[in-house]
């Protein structure tokens, strides 16, 4: 079959790209919707992540002119400034099972970020690493965690064969609620707290917008050399924390302080995936779901999305004492099992802990992709 690309420029053609994924993963018992009014917030050039970012969205139609896949080509300049590249990023790639389709969409991301002086193209974004990232490649048979993507089996297998090899993988571990296998863990905590001045508490959500700042403070000085990192912008982290803040819950949210200091923390989240799926990517249902009874769904379990330790500070063992924290207080809130994600594969510090001291199931896997131009 042939295809035709076309730019996304009209109002009927963002909302053919953002529900497309609805048919393609029609079938499949563990997609998860995403929240529409985020996609489309993300896609509004109003969105402050295209202050420092050059983004187009396009569309494959088939020779009916039904939509059969949908793609975006990006040129992140805060990236490439910050890590010295001439990197393009692909993102939101969605398709029928058909390598045509497949091999237009990237092409036309290829040639897109070509004119723009770009050497190579990495993907998927949607729309850089502080967004949803990574093709789902291991663990297929759960449902996706809170702002982790799920996709079908094959679409790797038409990415790679567009000419796209392995760039990095993004590892998922599962944390069940079997206590024994987190005593080790509970044992250093327990030292740690006693040989130290550390105050551990709970995020203040009377301030919220300045504790979440000094955290990604951390964050920043944590992640700054790690593969792929991209500094926020003042903007990106007031949106973000303005659409993250309905789910924040202070007891998940742990923060240690030394002398006033903030040295570390974690970021534990609900898994609102729960109720975005009961609620099919429409607002008013899933914050239903999430917030009211009768409607309210029960939530079981919980993403850790951030967690960092300054490092001066590390080899102290203040990941344990976070870890505790999060581990005992999710029990308390009834959600006493969760994902770790996501970890660098090249993370082998953090792997250490997760396996050697938690006894974490690694069971998904997500992989970034990348074509060098010729």
């Amino acid at each position: 079959m042939n295809y035709v690309i076309e730019k996304v420029s009209t109002r009927k053609a963002k909302k053919e790209f953002i529900m497309l994924p609805f048919r393609i993963n029609a079938d499949d018992p563990h997609w998860v919707p995403p929240l529409l009014m985020n996609v489309r917030h993300l896609m509004d050039k109003k969105h402050p992540f295209h202050e420092h970012a050059e983004v187009d969205f396009f569309l494959a139609r088939n020779e009916n002119g039904v939509v059969a896949g949908r793609i975006s080509a990006c040129v992140n300049r805060t990236h490439n400034e910050y890590h010295e590249e001439k990197t393009g990023f692909f993102g939101f790639l969605e398709c029928e099972n058909d390598p045509a389709v497949a091999s237009l969409l990237l092409d036309t991301a290829e040639k897109w970020v070509r004119q723009r002086g770009m050497q190579r193209l990495r993907g998927p974004f949607n729309l850089s690493t502080n967004e949803e990232c990574g093709l789902l490649v291991e663990g297929f048979d759960t449902d996706p965690r809170l702002m982790m993507t799920h996709n079908p089996k094959w679409l790797g297998g038409l990415v790679e064969a567009a000419g796209y090899a392995k760039c990095m993988d993004l590892l998922a571990y599962w944390l069940g609620g079997d206590s024994d296998k987190f005593e080790k863990l509970f044992r250093i905590a327990k030292m740690v707290e006693k040989r130290g001045n550390w105050k551990v508490r709970s995020i203040n959500m009377k301030d919220l917008r300045n504790d979440m700042r000094k955290i990604m403070d951390v964050y920043n000085e944590c992640w700054g050399e790690n593969w792929g990192f991209v500094p926020m912008s003042s903007r990106e982290f007031a949106a973000m924390v303005d659409e993250l803040k309905m789910l924040i819950t202070p007891e998940i949210t742990p923060i240690v302080e030394l002398d006033g200091e903030v040295v570390a923390f974690g970021v534990g989240l609900p898994d609102a995936n729960i109720a975005f799926k009961k609620g099919r990517g429409r607002a008013i249902p899933s914050i239903l779901a999430l917030k009211v009874p009768p409607f309210k769904v029960e939530i079981d379990r919980v993403r850790v999305l951030l967690m960092g330790v300054k490092k001066e500070h590390r080899n102290k063992g203040l990941e344990a004492l976070v870890i505790d924290r999060l581990i005992k207080n999710s029990k308390k809130l009834g959600m006493g099992k969760g994902e770790l994600s996501w970890i660098l594969e090249n993370n082998r510090e953090m792997r250490a802990i997760l396996e050697k001291q938690m006894n974490a199931d690694l069971y998904k896997r997500y992989r970034i992709y990348e074509k060098e131009f010729k």
